[in-house]
């Protein structure tokens, strides 16, 4: 009758905490923010983009700026591990969102790619397609959010954010809100993160969600 409650910073703690078998993957909560007046903020989707609209309502375009860049660190980092994709190595653990945001696109599209041949293989043609207009609006959601890039940056670091307005910003919000979806169960009661489940011991398997509604097979059919 004892519960054990274990704290860290340490991000890379808590993953050897998980493969190792100490905590379960869905025993862990993460916290986007804690303060005094407030408690702790978890890392939510749905409550990260109803603060970032919430501060520019009140054309706070900095605050939101802020909470965009740092949601996307996270988010995009989570992506990359779920989806095992190749990101350069750095001895102090900080990677920032140019580090993360392309490999995880990448990575996700090279998978649909392979995604699709497989179908195609198996001659499932409808689902061939599927994945295929799945790629491309990926790589359209992409190409939208890049463009925007540029002006994250100047928001935080650079005091450009007195040249913006909420209007200017909004663009930026939705583009990027759009492309983490992606990387999500397109069903509202799932929502979770995709991820790549692997044979042992390096065999692509399939693309999955964890209510199975995203199910990418990625062998290809045996000649």
């Amino acid at each position: 009758n004892t519960q054990f409650v274990l704290t860290t910073h340490d991000e890379v703690w808590l993953k050897h905490m998980v493969s190792a078998g100490l905590i379960g993957s869905t025993n862990s909560v993460r916290f986007s923010n804690w303060t005094p007046d407030h408690g702790p903020a978890e890392w939510n989707s749905r409550d990260i983009w109803t603060e970032i609209d919430s501060a520019l309502k009140q054309n706070d375009v900095r605050t939101a700026a802020g909470i965009l860049r740092y949601y996307l660190e996270h988010v995009f980092k989570e992506v990359c591990d779920s989806l095992r994709a190749p990101v350069e190595f750095k001895g102090d653990g900080r990677y920032e969102l140019g580090d993360v945001l392309p490999s995880a696109v990448r990575r996700l599209r090279d998978i649909l790619i392979d995604g699709k041949k497989v179908a195609e293989s198996w001659e499932k043609t409808t689902e061939a397609q599927a994945i295929d207009v799945r790629e491309k609006s990926i790589g359209d959601c992409f190409r939208v959010s890049n463009a925007e890039q540029w002006q994250i940056n100047p928001a935080i670091h650079y005091n450009g954010w007195a040249n913006f307005t909420s209007a200017d910003f909004t663009p930026v919000v939705d583009a990027f809100h759009d492309l983490v979806k992606k990387f999500y169960c397109e069903k509202p009661e799932c929502g979770g993160l995709l991820y790549l489940a692997v044979t042992p011991p390096k065999t692509l398997d399939t693309l999955r969600c964890v209510c199975g509604a995203t199910n990418i097979n990625l062998k290809k059919k045996s000649l």
